[in-house]
């Protein structure tokens, strides 16, 4: 799995969770996961999980620290498994730098206290996996109580390339293990 950290700000709403989306942005072909910087303006059909699209709800930001990962051939169980190891990993990381358990995982979202740290979504194409994982990099535009990295005093470009890299490695290293195991009948 390739890893890319893009330059310069990119907004994210909801349509870049597409295949192949990674490819024609950055230019990284195959299993990927990138990340970037900007807000984060999600709301009517651009929003993948139906209970918020029901709820009316939208998913906002004024700066936000974005990951996309592609995975091909996943299916929506597995690249939901992708998604929680993912929000693990940065868990893991945060609380490593911090030196102490601030950050919680809950499901598919990460929190400080009663604040939301993140938002989060797995899907899949007809093609391969797709995740989405965002951070706060400050509260500003948040639409329900949350928690920023900027609060915690964590640098967001630091965060992207730690996250990456380990996520990265993670998924290289499950598909090793799943190449040196036989099927059973």
């Amino acid at each position: 799995m390739k890893t890319k950290r893009m330059e310069g700000r990119l907004d994210y709403t909801g349509r870049e969770l597409r295949s192949r989306w990674i490819m024609e942005r950055s230019g990284v072909e195959g299993d990927a996961v990138v990340a970037f910087r900007g807000a984060c303006m999600v709301t009517g059909e651009d929003l993948v999980d139906r209970e918020d699209f029901m709820l009316g709800n939208i998913v906002a930001g004024q700066d936000m620290l974005h990951f996309i990962a592609e995975v091909s051939g996943a299916d929506l169980v597995g690249i939901t498994f992708a998604q929680r190891l993912l929000c693990s990993i940065t868990r893991d990381v945060l609380n490593d730098r911090l030196g102490r358990a601030a950050v919680e995982r809950r499901g598919d979202d990460l929190f400080v206290g009663r604040g939301k740290l993140s938002v989060s979504v797995a899907t899949v194409s007809p093609v391969s996996g797709l995740i989405h994982l965002g951070l706060n990099v400050t509260t500003g535009g948040v639409p329900v109580e949350a928690a920023c990295l900027a609060d915690l005093g964590v640098d967001p470009d630091w965060l992207a390339d730690q996250v990456a890299e380990r996520f990265a490695a993670e998924v290289d290293s499950c598909i090793r293990a799943s190449h040196k195991v036989r099927p059973v009948l």
